[in-house]
């Protein structure tokens, strides 16, 4: 009973993390034309905030297993929420856009260690046969945010202060961290091999070059040279990634793991998903205040209605 009880507050706390990512991803869109004015910058150019956090996520999520195998679960675990923590404080604290977008940079280091390891350690503490009651558990989050964070962003943008958005973060990640160090259980990093730096070089390059290639088509139109040199050598170094992941007999990430056909259609499907629900909570609020005229409050509060009913089928989810 003991054992379940850890087990239950394990994946609490790591949903918890989740949220607080997940809230923190989607608030600053509902704010950009607010953080916009005050950096004296253009709605779209705050883009880039959102942009180099899930870019950093992207980049250093494949390292993060390697990390765990060497240092152990709970130590990266606490270690990856006290970063996200500090720098959602700085990130309040910018005065710039460069700023901003450095401290952002920061922050996906933090998120980028936060859930994977989070969501391992749950897994790694779960039976089997509760595996799927343990995923529920930790896909609440992500749905659960997206409809508040319109909300609460609009509030905040609305009657406080933008730096409000990143300040909430702070007393989310102390507590987070202590509960950390009190349930997540020591254990003994096993032996590992040397970390694959080709492979880690090759997938930081391919995935930034086509993040930063396709972030150059914006509502000016397209960059076409930085489109060009961006998404072509993210294209060219994806693919000798690839060809290196499969090749070396200790990959960064094992790629063979897509040879099994429900892990493949999975991730494949689910990507398409994922792209295009990510997509819609930045390009709303943007129609709806810079086109229309609306507050951010009105434009969270419209948003906040689509992820209902994204939240409203999920309790069929596990039984189906």
């Amino acid at each position: 009973a003991l054992m379940d009880r850890r087990r239950r507050a394990i994946a609490f706390l790591v949903a918890g993390c989740f949220f607080m990512e997940n809230l923190d991803g989607t608030i600053v869109i509902v704010a950009a034309p607010v953080i916009a004015r005050d950096l004296g910058v253009t709605s779209a150019s705050v883009a880039i905030t959102v942009t180099a956090f899930f870019l950093t996520v992207a980049v250093l999520i494949p390292v993060s297993g390697w990390l765990t195998e060497r240092f152990g679960v709970r130590r990266v675990f606490s270690w990856a929420i006290a970063v996200f923590t500090v720098a959602s404080l700085l990130c309040a604290l910018s005065t710039s856009l460069p700023m901003l977008v450095g401290m952002r940079v920061l922050q996906g280091v933090g998120g980028a260690l936060m859930v994977p390891v989070g969501r391992l350690a749950v897994l790694r503490s779960t039976p089997t046969a509760e595996i799927i009651r343990a995923i529920a558990i930790l896909v609440w989050p992500g749905l659960v945010a997206p409809i508040v964070a319109p909300f609460v962003g609009g509030l905040i943008a609305s009657y406080a202060s933008w730096h409000w958005i990143f300040l909430i973060n702070v007393p989310l990640g102390v507590v987070a961290w202590i509960v950390a160090l009190r349930i997540i259980p020591e254990s003994e990093p096993p032996e590992t091999t040397r970390l694959d730096v080709v492979g880690l070089v090759a997938v930081v390059i391919g995935l930034g070059s086509l993040v930063w290639g396709t972030s150059a088509v914006s509502e000016s139109g397209i960059d076409v040279v930085t489109f060009a040199v961006g998404t072509g050598v993210g294209l060219v170094c994806t693919v000798l990634a690839v060809r290196h992941l499969l090749r070396t007999p200790a990959p960064l990430v094992d790629l063979r793991a897509f040879r099994f056909e429900s892990f493949r259609v999975a991730n494949a499907g689910g990507s398409v998903y994922r792209a295009t629900i990510s997509a819609v909570p930045f390009l709303l609020p943007l129609l709806f205040q810079d086109a229309f005229g609306w507050t951010p409050l009105e434009a969270g509060t419209i948003v906040l209605v689509l992820f209902v009913g994204n939240l409203a089928i999920k309790p069929a989810t596990t039984w189906m």
